[in-house]
Protein backbone atom coordinates (compact mmCIF):
# COMPACT_ATOMS: atom_id res chain seq x y z
CA UNK A 1 0.00 0.00 0.00
CA UNK A 2 2.95 2.45 0.89
CA UNK A 3 4.34 1.84 -2.34
CA UNK A 4 0.99 2.70 -4.44
CA UNK A 5 1.22 5.88 -2.14
CA UNK A 6 4.88 6.75 -2.94
CA UNK A 7 4.03 5.99 -6.77
CA UNK A 8 0.84 8.26 -6.73
CA UNK A 9 3.19 11.18 -5.25
CA UNK A 10 5.90 10.40 -8.02
CA UNK A 11 3.46 10.89 -10.68
CA UNK A 12 1.68 13.98 -8.78
CA UNK A 13 5.12 15.75 -8.60
CA UNK A 14 6.57 14.70 -11.99
CA UNK A 15 3.16 16.30 -13.59
CA UNK A 16 3.55 19.42 -11.29
CA UNK A 17 7.24 19.67 -12.64
CA UNK A 18 6.07 19.29 -16.29
CA UNK A 19 3.45 22.02 -15.45
CA UNK A 20 5.92 24.01 -14.24
CA UNK A 21 8.41 23.62 -16.88
CA UNK A 22 5.86 24.53 -19.84
CA UNK A 23 4.89 27.89 -17.64
CA UNK A 24 8.19 28.93 -17.63
CA UNK A 25 8.29 28.24 -21.67
CA UNK A 26 5.00 30.20 -21.79
CA UNK A 27 6.69 32.98 -19.98
CA UNK A 28 9.72 32.93 -22.00
CA UNK A 29 7.19 33.54 -25.22
CA UNK A 30 5.04 36.22 -22.62
CA UNK A 31 8.08 37.74 -21.98
CA UNK A 32 9.40 38.75 -25.51
CA UNK A 33 5.69 39.99 -26.49
CA UNK A 34 6.02 42.05 -22.95
CA UNK A 35 9.31 43.71 -24.10
CA UNK A 36 7.74 44.47 -27.24
CA UNK A 37 4.80 46.40 -25.49
CA UNK A 38 7.06 48.42 -23.29
CA UNK A 39 9.28 49.50 -26.02
CA UNK A 40 6.18 50.82 -27.75
CA UNK A 41 4.84 52.10 -24.58
CA UNK A 42 7.56 53.96 -24.34
CA UNK A 43 7.78 55.35 -28.11
CA UNK A 44 4.22 56.70 -27.31
CA UNK A 45 6.47 59.68 -25.19
CA UNK A 46 10.18 59.42 -26.96
CA UNK A 47 9.44 58.62 -30.13
CA UNK A 48 11.54 55.50 -31.51
CA UNK A 49 13.08 53.68 -28.90
CA UNK A 50 16.07 51.00 -30.23
CA UNK A 51 14.77 47.40 -30.17
CA UNK A 52 16.16 44.62 -28.67
CA UNK A 53 16.87 45.87 -25.04
CA UNK A 54 13.64 45.82 -24.24
CA UNK A 55 12.52 42.43 -25.18
CA UNK A 56 15.69 40.71 -23.84
CA UNK A 57 15.52 41.99 -20.49
CA UNK A 58 11.31 40.95 -20.24
CA UNK A 59 12.71 37.71 -21.84
CA UNK A 60 14.47 36.90 -18.96
CA UNK A 61 13.36 38.72 -16.42
CA UNK A 62 9.57 37.57 -16.94
CA UNK A 63 10.68 33.71 -16.76
CA UNK A 64 13.03 34.42 -13.80
CA UNK A 65 10.02 35.90 -11.58
CA UNK A 66 7.51 32.97 -12.36
CA UNK A 67 10.69 30.31 -11.69
CA UNK A 68 11.11 32.16 -7.97
CA UNK A 69 7.53 32.42 -7.75
CA UNK A 70 5.42 29.44 -5.39
CA UNK A 71 3.56 26.88 -6.92
CA UNK A 72 0.39 28.06 -4.59
CA UNK A 73 0.01 31.38 -6.57
CA UNK A 74 1.00 29.79 -10.08
CA UNK A 75 -1.70 31.30 -11.72
CA UNK A 76 -1.39 35.06 -10.36
CA UNK A 77 2.81 34.53 -11.21
CA UNK A 78 2.88 35.19 -14.94
CA UNK A 79 -0.32 37.96 -15.33
CA UNK A 80 1.64 40.08 -12.62
CA UNK A 81 5.15 39.35 -13.57
CA UNK A 82 4.03 40.36 -17.15
CA UNK A 83 2.43 43.80 -16.06
CA UNK A 84 5.24 44.20 -13.68
CA UNK A 85 8.21 43.68 -15.88
CA UNK A 86 6.46 45.73 -18.68
CA UNK A 87 5.66 48.55 -16.56
CA UNK A 88 9.27 49.26 -15.02
CA UNK A 89 10.83 48.54 -18.59
CA UNK A 90 8.64 51.01 -20.05
CA UNK A 91 9.52 53.59 -17.34
CA UNK A 92 13.05 53.11 -17.80
CA UNK A 93 13.37 53.08 -21.44
CA UNK A 94 11.01 56.26 -21.25
CA UNK A 95 13.25 57.51 -18.63
CA UNK A 96 16.83 56.85 -20.46
CA UNK A 97 15.88 57.89 -23.98
CA UNK A 98 14.19 61.46 -22.60
CA UNK A 99 14.78 61.79 -18.75
CA UNK A 100 11.24 61.67 -17.60
CA UNK A 101 8.46 59.60 -16.04
CA UNK A 102 5.26 60.45 -17.79
CA UNK A 103 2.10 60.54 -15.30
CA UNK A 104 0.39 58.16 -17.32
CA UNK A 105 2.63 55.44 -16.09
CA UNK A 106 3.73 56.12 -12.62
CA UNK A 107 0.74 56.84 -11.04
CA UNK A 108 -1.70 54.58 -12.53
CA UNK A 109 0.84 51.88 -11.74
CA UNK A 110 0.85 52.69 -8.25
CA UNK A 111 -2.99 52.75 -8.04
CA UNK A 112 -2.56 48.98 -9.93
CA UNK A 113 -0.26 47.54 -7.53
CA UNK A 114 -2.26 48.83 -4.51
CA UNK A 115 -5.31 46.97 -6.75
CA UNK A 116 -2.96 44.00 -6.11
CA UNK A 117 -2.75 44.37 -2.77
CA UNK A 118 -6.77 44.56 -2.18
CA UNK A 119 -7.28 41.21 -3.75
CA UNK A 120 -4.48 39.77 -1.24
CA UNK A 121 -5.60 41.49 1.97
CA UNK A 122 -2.76 44.00 1.98
CA UNK A 123 -3.56 46.94 0.18
CA UNK A 124 -2.96 48.87 2.95
CA UNK A 125 0.54 48.00 2.96
CA UNK A 126 0.91 48.70 -0.05
CA UNK A 127 -0.37 51.95 0.48
CA UNK A 128 1.98 52.53 3.09
CA UNK A 129 4.86 51.18 1.94
CA UNK A 130 4.19 53.43 -1.06
CA UNK A 131 3.67 56.21 0.95
CA UNK A 132 6.85 56.11 2.84
CA UNK A 133 9.32 55.96 0.00
CA UNK A 134 7.52 58.69 -1.60
CA UNK A 135 8.21 60.86 1.24
CA UNK A 136 11.63 59.93 1.16
CA UNK A 137 12.24 61.03 -2.43
CA UNK A 138 9.81 64.14 -1.77
CA UNK A 139 12.06 65.23 0.83
CA UNK A 140 15.03 65.21 -1.03
CA UNK A 141 13.53 66.39 -3.89
CA UNK A 142 12.53 69.64 -1.85
CA UNK A 143 15.74 70.02 0.45
CA UNK A 144 18.07 69.11 -2.10
CA UNK A 145 16.92 70.16 -5.89
CA UNK A 146 18.33 69.03 -8.67
CA UNK A 147 19.09 65.52 -6.99
CA UNK A 148 15.74 63.84 -7.80
CA UNK A 149 13.37 64.50 -9.86
CA UNK A 150 9.28 65.11 -9.78
CA UNK A 151 8.81 61.83 -11.36
CA UNK A 152 10.92 60.24 -9.50
CA UNK A 153 9.09 60.88 -5.96
CA UNK A 154 5.75 59.72 -8.21
CA UNK A 155 7.94 56.82 -9.41
CA UNK A 156 8.49 55.77 -5.58
CA UNK A 157 4.88 55.48 -4.92
CA UNK A 158 4.70 52.69 -6.92
CA UNK A 159 7.83 50.81 -6.65
CA UNK A 160 7.38 51.15 -2.88
CA UNK A 161 3.99 49.80 -2.86
CA UNK A 162 5.44 46.94 -4.71
CA UNK A 163 8.58 46.19 -2.14
CA UNK A 164 6.10 46.59 0.72
CA UNK A 165 3.84 43.89 -0.43
CA UNK A 166 6.93 41.59 -0.28
CA UNK A 167 7.72 42.55 3.14
CA UNK A 168 9.63 45.41 5.26
CA UNK A 169 13.53 43.40 4.25
CA UNK A 170 12.15 43.90 0.60
CA UNK A 171 11.17 47.28 1.00
CA UNK A 172 14.87 48.30 2.73
CA UNK A 173 16.20 46.43 0.12
CA UNK A 174 14.82 48.55 -2.88
CA UNK A 175 14.79 51.73 -1.01
CA UNK A 176 18.22 51.59 0.09
CA UNK A 177 19.77 49.84 -3.39
CA UNK A 178 18.50 52.55 -5.58
CA UNK A 179 20.76 55.23 -5.03
CA UNK A 180 23.53 52.49 -4.97
CA UNK A 181 23.19 51.55 -8.56
CA UNK A 182 22.81 55.08 -9.86
CA UNK A 183 25.78 56.53 -7.94
CA UNK A 184 27.81 52.78 -9.70
CA UNK A 185 26.57 53.50 -12.80
CA UNK A 186 27.28 57.47 -12.01
CA UNK A 187 31.34 56.21 -11.42
CA UNK A 188 31.25 53.94 -14.81
CA UNK A 189 29.96 57.07 -16.79
CA UNK A 190 32.54 59.37 -15.34
CA UNK A 191 34.67 57.03 -16.13
CA UNK A 192 34.41 56.68 -19.55
CA UNK A 193 33.47 60.49 -20.30
CA UNK A 194 34.74 63.47 -18.86
CA UNK A 195 31.87 65.71 -18.79
CA UNK A 196 28.90 63.27 -18.52
CA UNK A 197 25.44 64.05 -18.58
CA UNK A 198 23.15 63.84 -15.28
CA UNK A 199 22.11 60.42 -15.50
CA UNK A 200 17.79 59.50 -14.97
CA UNK A 201 17.15 57.71 -11.67
CA UNK A 202 14.77 55.77 -12.22
CA UNK A 203 15.74 53.11 -14.14
CA UNK A 204 18.02 52.50 -11.04
CA UNK A 205 14.34 52.34 -9.07
CA UNK A 206 12.82 50.24 -10.99
CA UNK A 207 16.01 47.58 -11.11
CA UNK A 208 16.67 47.89 -7.27
CA UNK A 209 12.89 46.70 -6.90
CA UNK A 210 13.02 44.41 -9.23
CA UNK A 211 15.80 42.43 -8.04
CA UNK A 212 14.55 43.55 -4.05
CA UNK A 213 11.52 40.89 -4.98
CA UNK A 214 13.34 38.41 -6.64
CA UNK A 215 15.95 38.47 -3.83
CA UNK A 216 12.82 38.12 -1.45
CA UNK A 217 11.45 34.91 -3.24
CA UNK A 218 14.37 32.85 -3.25
CA UNK A 219 15.48 33.25 0.14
Amino acid sequence: MSCQVIAIHTVIRSRMLLGMWWLIAASVVAGAGAGWAARRTAGLFVGTVRAGWCEAVCTVGVPATVWAGTTASALWVLPCALMFWWWCVSLAATDLCARKLPNPLTLPGFLAIVGVGAATGSAATAVIGGFLLASAYLALYLGAPGAVGAGDVKLALGVGAAAGLAGGEAWVLAAGLAPALTALAGCIVLAARRSPKPLPHGPAMCAATLVALFAVHIA
